[in-house]
């Protein structure tokens, strides 16, 4: 155990260095970033100390050995440029042990090819990406949890394709007796083959973050320390008024075309199903996410 606690700190120091010393162009697998599912996104993605929800292992792998059943969830995201995300995943977790596999599809078409500034373009081209990953946590003490997700990444950009790996590592702590669970994490370590002579680099980051889950009411929050862009502020609420019913907001700073989400939840026995608003702030198509879990 002593062992697994000292691997998961130094991934967690060594990533962050990584993250601070690279200076490489920002990535086009900017959906490694995205929340997964109504959920997450109407929280703003703030889920890196939300425990019960497999889909905030994407956040913090960590969080998988703290579910205590089974969770499946099947997620859809559209949004501009006819970008579709599906994304499906299965945990288990018994409470000290959990285990998770993922399976994400995200594309984008009609992208217009041109060989200069013409009028009308000579054809259009698509884009196509495949993320497939297992996550593995267990709790190292009784209020420490430690969890590592190995992805395999592919990308197809008209002609040309590329395959590459990447890595996830997170802690998850919660003193005892305490309704309030802290999270720490390091996302999209690894990296990708050239495509087309020039490889994509992943969009690393740190996240750290703190949940608070009393009775019918969660308040999360996160502050990401992203590879590209801006650090940002991830604050999500939720208030259960009926078992049957959930109301959503979230709020986040750091981001190029989005600040505010809302979001709601339907629950009828072991199913669910959540959706998700999220505006643009630059005038450009909205955001839509479904997402439908079984427990």
């Amino acid at each position: 155990m002593r062992n697994l606690s000292q691997n998961m700190m130094a991934i967690l120091l060594i990533g962050s260095a990584c993250v601070v010393a690279e200076t490489t162009p920002r990535s086009s697998l900017q959906l490694l970033s995205e929340p997964i599912g109504g959920r997450g996104a109407a929280l703003s993605g703030a889920l890196s100390a939300v425990t019960d929800d497999q889909s905030a292992i994407h956040a913090n792998p960590a969080l998988v050995s703290l579910l205590a059943s089974k969770d499946f969830v099947l997620a859809h995201h559209s949004t501009i440029a006819e970008i579709r995300q599906l994304q499906s995943g299965w945990a288990y977790g018994t409470g000290r042990v959990g285990i998770g596999l993922s399976l994400g599809l995200n594309t984008a078409g009609g992208f217009e090819t041109r060989t200069g500034p013409t009028s009308s373009p000579i054809g259009t081209f698509n884009l196509f990406e495949l993320n497939a990953a297992m996550t593995y946590g267990q709790r190292i003490t009784p209020s420490l949890s430690g969890g590592l997700t190995a992805r395999f990444l592919h990308e197809d950009l008209e002609a040309d394709r590329a395959s590459g790996f990447g890595l996830d590592a997170g802690l998850a702590y919660t003193p005892t007796n305490s309704q309030v669970t802290f999270g720490g994490s390091i996302l999209n370590l690894g990296k990708m083959e050239a495509l087309d002579q020039v490889a994509s680099p992943l969009p690393r980051e740190i996240r750290i973050g703190a949940a608070l889950n009393h009775d019918r009411f969660l308040l999360s929050s996160d502050v990401r320390f992203p590879r590209f862009g801006s650090t940002g502020v991830l604050v999500g609420g939720e208030f259960t008024p009926f078992p049957v019913l959930t109301v959503r907001a979230g709020y986040q700073t750091g981001h190029d075309t989005r600040s505010v989400s809302f979001g709601v939840g339907l629950k009828r026995k072991n199913w669910r199903i959540d959706y998700a608003f999220v505006p643009s702030d630059l005038g450009l198509e909205d955001s839509h996410r479904v997402s439908i879990g079984i427990r």
